[in-house]
């Protein structure tokens, strides 16, 4: 197991990481984005739903048969390497490292900051943390200050849980998956027993489906992603050939369930214009709507704890990756990514690069958000930092799928439905994902942002 002394994380741990990761915030507020793309049309977006939730159960499957061969340090690094080499292994690592997981990581974090300003009412931002603070001149701070300052405690809290109490933060995302969990089985048993049918039973002619639907694609894509994280940890779960597998099969079954129930749910209690109406205000009125006045209370609490975790899951993750680079002397400094402390059974130093990469991404996503709203910042117009490296995530991932279908052809993988069926089902959904990601105004930009981050990697990859 590399340099590592423990395997801390069992199955319920491993599923938790994927579904504590996947299901944060995306199926809260982006709901209505869905909804507006398909023009209203519930039997549309529920199709848009079981589109995403098919290409990422097909692709745990898929991943599950890499996932049974080897439990080498390094995820989708690893499975890079198996299938293509070690150059894909090493761009695929790279470009984790450097864009995909610090940028979620400040979202995340920011997100989170946004939902705890709203439980506590420290939304206006002529207050600190809900006090008044004297006649201090908008132009100094136009904007939420306490938001922004909630922030930096997340984001500098749960680095310093993972690196300090690692077994902890694995508990806190079992927790965390609990909650999100009966949640959203809460509201969905509500609405789907207590809801009018009428609001959503209205079939749209699969004729009519055009690029709104397409369209909805990209919010999916972000409400799903995430599912491919667990595999970064396989070097400290218990049983991995066992429970990987499992986990990558069950969870993401799990999740596209979930979303659908409470997707109907909300719109069958609703109705399609009210929530298209309320935007990401819909979940507060659905919840108080059963629950009275505290119900507004209650499911921003569960919003909040079920942010957090896909926090504490990203990091707890993200940490792993320079050290997985670091073991295969493939970054420089490679000695000291690929150390880790006796007493926590961590990376240190590895964690302290992904803090400050994803310090300097989310000051990068205070620049697209704040900075070009109130700073004037017009460089930044335009980009959502979480959806720069959504096309090339699932390209990654085409090639392990592909790749996937190269062993079977080659007599590796014996099975027809593992080496063939699975991974072709799962380019079908991952291709679908890539599609959306096109159809994104910014992809020109963010394109040449991974691109960039991806030539970057090659540049100061260590000579062998």
């Amino acid at each position: 197991m590399e340099n590592t002394t423990q395997r801390k994380f069992g199955l319920i741990t491993t599923i938790a990481m994927i579904v504590g990761i996947v299901i944060g915030s995306g199926i809260f507020f982006k709901t209505d984005n869905i909804l507006a793309a398909v023009n209203g049309s519930v039997f549309l977006g529920v199709l848009a739903w079981a589109l995403g939730g098919f290409g990422i159960i097909f692709g745990g499957l898929s991943i599950a048969v890499l996932a049974r061969c080897d439990e080498h340090v390094g995820g989708l690094i690893t499975y890079c390497e198996m299938t293509w080499g070690k150059q894909l292994g090493y761009l695929a690592g790279w470009f984790q490292t450097i864009l995909y997981y610090p940028a979620l990581v400040a979202v995340i974090s920011w997100v989170g900051a946004m939902y705890m300003s709203l439980l506590f009412d420290w939304t206006n931002p002529a207050l600190f943390f809900g006090l008044s603070v004297g006649s201090i001149p908008e132009w100094v701070f136009p904007f939420n200050l306490t938001q922004w300052i909630l922030t930096l405690i997340i984001f500098v809290f749960f680095f310093l849980f993972n690196l300090f109490q690692t077994k902890a933060a694995g508990k806190f995302q079992n927790i965390s998956m609990f909650t999100k969990l009966g949640a959203l089985v809460l509201l969905g048993f509500l609405g789907l027993f207590f809801g009018d049918p009428a609001a959503v039973n209205h079939v749209t002619d699969l004729g009519h489906i055009g690029a709104g639907f397409f369209a909805a694609l990209v919010p999916v894509a972000y409400s799903y992603d995430g599912w491919q994280v667990a595999p970064s940890i396989t070097h400290e779960i218990k049983n991995p050939k066992r429970n990987l597998p499992l986990a990558l099969t069950f969870a993401p079954l799990m999740i596209m369930l979930i979303y659908i129930s409470y997707f109907v749910a909300i719109n069958a209690v609703l109705g399609p214009e009210q929530v298209l109406a309320l935007g990401d205000g819909a979940v507060s009125v659905f919840a108080e709507q059963f629950l009275g006045p505290i119900g507004y209370r209650i499911v921003l609490l569960a919003i909040v704890i079920s942010v957090l975790g896909t926090a504490n899951g990203l990091i707890l993750a993200y940490i792993r990756l320079p050290y997985a680079l670091g073991v295969r002397n493939e970054i420089i400094g490679a000695k000291h990514f690929a150390k880790v402390d006796e007493k926590t059974d961590v990376p240190m130093f590895a964690g302290l690069f992904t803090f400050i990469v994803s310090l300097v991404w989310l000051f990068l996503h205070f620049a697209a958000t704040v900075g070009v709203i109130h700073l004037n910042w017009t460089l930044f117009t335009g980009i959502n930092v979480d959806e720069i490296a959504i096309i090339l995530i699932y390209l990654f991932l085409v090639l392990i799928f592909m790749g996937i279908i190269k062993e079977f052809i080659h007599g590796k993988i014996t099975s027809k439905l593992e080496g063939l069926i699975f991974p072709l089902l799962a380019i079908f959904g991952a291709l679908t994902a890539i599609y959306g990601g096109f159809l994104n105004p910014s992809v020109a930009i963010y394109l040449i942002i991974s691109i960039v981050a991806i030539l970057s990697g090659l540049l100061v990859r260590p000579k062998k």
